[in-house]
């Protein structure tokens, strides 16, 4: 079976058009759930019950026919759902059924920090015409979407102690990942050793210890704007 000729291209007016309707998208729901906060917290609550519930469906459905319906079939290199991107469209469903302040935290982490690149250097060949185009941004915009529901519509504020937890449960993830990847041979979470998207680090494994650190710089970045927001507010005014 022949591979379908490359029909999407970054930063082509296609590229353009899907992050100007995700972030259309994504304003529009977060519009919704804080008018309904405001009118009746019951209903925002119900509301945040039923886009997780939408969520994790999608995101069952996604995975399974990643696994087992798409043209390949199933195939361990990459039908195992075990990138940072599966994991978090799984945890944004979770995160708005049961709101624990910890999976807000790898919610808004991992999807703000780690997943928004998705955005702006999409690992993507197929256009509009193919169900693959559809299931990857749908899949990416629940992602960074999701971290941005957290924190506009259900007023998350990340703190010191959230970005340590997230960088902690990331490094134990990635360990993980890294040594199924030897075992298997595999390249989940661009820690194998035949990863495209991170031959720019240089060869592997030397490679492996700037992958991590890009990671944990990536999501503290997400973290320092709220961290002067907090420093501003707590500095006291000058006497007259």
């Amino acid at each position: 079976m022949t591979e379908p000729t490359p029909s999407f291209h970054m930063w082509s007016m296609t590229h353009i058009i899907v992050m100007l309707v995700s972030a259309l998208v994504v304003w529009a729901v977060v519009a919704d759930a804080n008018r309904r906060r405001r009118k009746s917290p019951p209903d925002a609550e119900a509301f945040n019950r039923w886009l997780g519930i939408g969520i994790l469906a999608f995101e069952v459905w996604h995975n399974l026919y990643w696994a087992f319906w798409h043209g390949k079939g199933f195939n361990i290199q990459e039908s195992l759902p075990l990138h940072i991107c599966d994991l978090a469209g799984l945890l944004a469903g979770f995160a708005l059924l049961f709101p624990n302040r910890r999976l807000l935290a790898l919610m808004y982490f991992w999807g703000m920090g780690l997943s928004s690149l998705s955005f702006l250097i999409p690992v993507l060949k197929l256009g509009p015409a193919h169900l693959e185009f559809w299931t990857f941004w749908i899949s990416h915009l629940i992602v960074v979407g999701g971290a941005v529901y957290v924190v506009a519509a259900m007023n998350f504020r990340p703190k010191p102690r959230d970005l340590i937890f997230a960088i902690s449960v990331s490094l134990a993830y990635g360990g993980f990942a890294l040594l199924l990847d030897i075992w298997l041979g595999t390249n989940y979470v661009s820690l194998g050793k035949n990863s495209p998207p991170a031959e720019f680090l240089g060869p592997w494994p030397q490679r492996v210890p700037l992958l991590a650190l890009a990671g944990v710089l990536l999501m503290t970045l997400t973290w320092v704007p709220w961290a002067i927001v907090s420093r501003i507010r707590t500095t006291p005014s000058p006497k007259p």
